[in-house]
């Protein structure tokens, strides 16, 4: 029965969730997401997508010289704000397509498009929360998300711990600088220390996965899964796995290494320039 209201629970906040998701797109719910916007001589647009396919919406270029190209065609689309500046370090403007899947192929998909002679997509970037382009104090844009990889692991999607990435793209590559901001992952690691009871963690510790399943003591779950990925994620691998060792189970702190790893190797980390050269 537990499980079962659980199960309902999670399929209801998804959806609820995903329908949120759709009206911050502003194709198809904006009545002027057609509207021309011109960016350096190009004109950029979102138009109807194809009859007869799932998607309903295109996110289009057109040159000063040239024909109206499709670069991006998915169920919900807006053009991101920061589009017209230099994402990739190319020297020149850049567009940026966001996106949301919606269905079964969840959830964010991302184009960013250099405004070259003929409009080409530099990199597609997909993961299960959103993306947020921001400019640097350097004139740079970097790029800030969550490892979606990690929802629904030990915990239910509205207290998952998503470690946050930091990355810059050089080119096409993704390039992690999350290690820049330290200070940020240890306000969250300190945060979640201060409110962890030395008798919570005794108990969790005393635990066995295989009689709850945690379900007991999922705060104490959070706060301890913040430490371990907040230091994993800030490229401190050894305080990342001393932290696990000293408050998760010792009877399951194995398994669950081999767990974060195995999350950790399918979700957005995994596709930096390092990560591919290793």
């Amino acid at each position: 029965m537990f499980r079962l209201r659980y199960l309902t629970l999670l399929l209801f906040s998804l959806l609820l969730s995903a329908a949120h998701a759709e009206t911050t797109f502003d194709c198809p719910a904006s009545k002027d997401y057609q509207r021309v916007h011109r960016i350096g001589g190009y004109l950029v647009q979102m138009l109807p997508g194809p009859k007869k396919t799932p998607y309903r919406c295109r996110g289009t270029i057109t040159p000063p010289k040239g024909l109206r190209v499709t670069v991006a065609k998915e169920f919900a689309l807006s053009i991101d704000e920061i589009s017209g500046n230099d994402i990739n370090g190319g020297g020149t403007p850049d567009v940026v397509f966001d996106a949301f899947t919606g269905g079964e192929q969840c959830c964010y998909l991302y184009w960013i498009v250099s405004l070259k002679k003929k409009p080409e997509v530099i990199r597609e970037i997909r993961n299960q929360v959103p993306l947020v382009f921001r400019k640097r104090p350097d004139g740079g844009t970097e790029i800030r998300t969550g490892e979606g990889s990690f929802d629904l692991f030990f915990l239910p999607h509205s207290a998952s711990v998503l470690p946050q990435l930091v990355f810059r793209l050089d080119g096409d590559q993704l390039v992690d600088i999350s290690s820049e901001y330290r200070e940020e992952y240890d306000q969250q690691i300190a945060k979640a220390r201060s409110e962890l009871s030395a008798a919570d963690l005794e108990k969790f510790r005393q635990s066995r996965y295989n009689q709850k399943m945690f379900s007991d003591q999922l705060m104490t779950v959070k706060r301890v899964l913040t430490i371990v990925l907040n230091y994993l994620y800030s490229g401190r691998e050894p305080q990342a796995w001393q932290a696990l060792d000293e408050m998760w189970p010792p009877s399951d702190k194995e398994r669950v290494r081999g767990l974060i790893l195995e999350r950790q190797a399918r979700g957005l980390l995994a596709h930096t320039a390092a990560a591919q050269s290793k």
